[in-house]
């Protein structure tokens, strides 16, 4: 994505002007933020009424949705203080130009335009909001708008060639290993130097460890949750540790381990309002969305350190960051509102990207409301399936959100994830398989990431064979599996429908987000293999519920393979063509076309 420019200041030090020019200069698009405010904002400031963070963040959302839109683009906005410039880092690759001017002198130039939508009398407040730039803030040049406007312009010009593309600031910790991967020696390496530097150093001493739940299996967050665990008790630390279970059923839990309870153990913390949510999502929602977290999270902790997967997800577009704790450890309200968010975008329109709705909404969600209560340290890592197996190729490090080195982790882990776990390929695919690694899917709930992760890569009329030794159930508790066994996965208008005659089914949103993304809508058909036998769903039940059923045994002997075939191209028995995933869950397969959106 090319990158976005953003030319920032006060009323009056000349942005409009400036940032026009540069656009003209640079044959990028020009963008005006201010037209960009909604109404009530516009007779706010007519009205010489100084406008309130309510106010301001639908049209930050609206403002990060126009540098993303694609291209170059060069963006007039006030962006003064530092947490609105965070939610528009959060666009990808931004840099700032911030004009610089006196106060005198905004107020001569304001008071010269009694046209414009901005009072004279609001430059004092624009003034006592403004946090000029901070030395961390890498991607900002500062430039004096006291001059002409030619000579501010070639200054801005000449000040963004010298500029670092990316982030403001970097992660505190970054390994990367493209080759034989990194080792578990040097895992622990890493986690060592975290331990002392970062936690123990710093006088943290009550420590809550947020791994993924067992559905992350390959993420390593298992090594890095026991020796952290290990090293800080050994410091004198006391550890909990909280599994990040969202919605999954959780596993028989280890003395002293924490659960999360969705339904009954959480509070709520504050709403991300509805107009924000339609200027993130381009309208596709404007249902708010209530952020509910683990009352436990909130239990006084020196530090929280999240641990787990950068990979490609269905909801969020990119896995784990700030996902882990607000959703991973949210409320039914806060999980029901972002997969319904998640849905009514598209999954194609999510699968695979840094930067979607879903992932703006739980970004602003975890910076608003978590962060002002909860130290975080991020610890994210990116695996990639081999032939030979899955392999750790980065490790990454950061505190706190979008604009700090938390952010800066997650971008360049999504970044590393983009080149590892997102296989484009040549054509449309007519036959493909998915193993279900039996130890950690037992439900479609889990299973349909195989649904999700190569829809995009599959032909119009081809067939996805899933193959699913583990799968006993439909959903994950007994309500969620009653809803998709009476709705099925029939297309969107279906649900929809069911949505709207069943009250049971309307009060569970997740499970309206899932039956839409398991669906096909009728473009590829889905065959679930098990083995009724040995505990299986049973082939009544999987065809009640909209999918087709053929035997698992014969399906295996008929394909070739089993749970330790490595994904590739291969033959059937009667020599025609498919192709084989090993593990749906690390990874994305997609066509060139499907993933631009084309």
């Amino acid at each position: 994505m090319a990158p976005g420019i953003v030319v920032m200041g006060v009323a009056g030090c000349g942005k409009t002007t400036v940032a026009a020019s540069l656009a003209r200069r640079r044959g990028a698009r020009f963008v005006d933020a201010d037209t960009l405010h909604p109404p009530a904002n516009l007779a706010k400031m007519a009205a010489g009424v100084p406008l309130d963070d309510d106010d301001r963040w639908p049209w930050l959302a609206a403002v990060r949705r126009e540098l993303r839109s694609g291209g170059e683009v060069v963006v007039a906005c006030s962006a003064l203080r530092r947490r609105y410039r965070d939610v528009l880092r959060g666009a990808g690759d931004v840099r700032f130009v911030h004009l610089a001017i006196s106060r005198e002198e905004a107020v001569r130039r304001v008071t010269g335009r009694p046209h414009h939508v901005f009072h004279a009398d609001l430059v004092a407040s624009q003034f006592d909001a403004l946090e000029p730039p901070g030395v961390d803030e890498r991607d900002v040049a500062t430039v004096d708008a006291g001059h002409p406007v030619d000579a501010v312009v070639a200054a801005s010009a000449s000040a963004l060639d010298s500029l670092p593309a990316g982030t403001a600031v970097v992660p505190l910790a970054a390994r990367t290993d493209v080759g034989p991967g990194i080792s578990p020696a040097q895992l622990d390496g890493v986690v060592d130097e975290l331990a002392a530097g970062e936690i123990v150093a710093r006088g943290a001493r009550r420590v809550l460890l947020v791994p993924p739940d067992h559905t992350r299996p390959h993420a390593r967050a298992a090594a890095i949750t026991a020796r952290l665990s290990a090293s800080l008790a050994a410091a004198g630390c006391t550890v909990a540790v909280a599994p990040a279970l969202g919605t999954h059923a959780p596993r028989p839990s280890r003395p002293g381990e924490l659960v999360h309870r969705w339904r009954d153990g959480v509070v709520g913390i504050g709403t991300i309002g509805g107009d924000e949510v339609a200027a993130a999502s381009g309208g596709a929602s404007r249902d708010p969305v209530p952020v509910e977290v683990a009352g436990f999270l909130l239990d006084r902790w020196d530090l929280v350190v999240s641990i787990g997967q950068v990979v490609p997800h269905e909801v969020v577009g990119m896995a784990n960051f700030t996902k882990n704790l607000v959703v991973g450890l949210g409320g039914a309200g806060t999980i029901d509102a972002t997969h319904l968010l998640s849905a009514r975008c598209g999954i194609e329109t999510v699968m695979g990207r840094a930067g979607t709705p879903v992932r703006d909404v739980i970004d602003a969600a975890f910076d608003r409301f978590l962060a002002p209560r909860v130290a975080v340290l991020w610890i994210l890592t990116v695996v990639e399936d081999v032939a030979g197996g899955p392999v750790l190729r980065g490790v990454f490090a950061g505190r706190g959100g979008t604009g700090q080195s938390g952010g800066a982790a997650f971008r360049a882990a999504a970044a590393l994830a983009g080149r590892c776990n997102v296989t484009v390929v040549d054509r449309p695919l007519p036959r493909v398989s998915c193993w279900l690694d039996p130890g950690s899917v037992r439900t479609t709930w889990l299973g349909n990431k195989a649904v999700y992760r190569t829809r995009m890569a599959l032909a119009d009329g081809g067939e996805l064979v899933v193959l699913a030794p583990g799968v006993s159930a439909f959903g994950e508790d007994p309500t969620i599996d009653g809803l998709i066994r009476r709705t099925g996965y029939r297309g969107t208008a279906a649900v929809e429908a069911a949505r709207a005659a069943d009250p049971v089914l309307a009060a569970e949103p997740g499970a309206v987000a899932h039956l839409v993304h398991g669906s096909t809508e009728g473009r590829f058909t889905v065959v679930y293999c098990t083995d009724p036998a040995a505990g299986g769903l049973p082939p009544g039940e999987v065809e009640a519920a909209g999918y087709r059923w053929r035997p698992l045994g014969d399906e295996l002997a008929r394909l070739g393979v089993d749970g330790a075939t490595p994904t590739g191209e291969r033959l059937d028995a009667a020599g025609d063509p498919f192709f084989h995933v090993a593990n749906p869950a690390l990874g994305l397969w997609t066509t060139r076309a499907a993933l631009s959106g084309t």
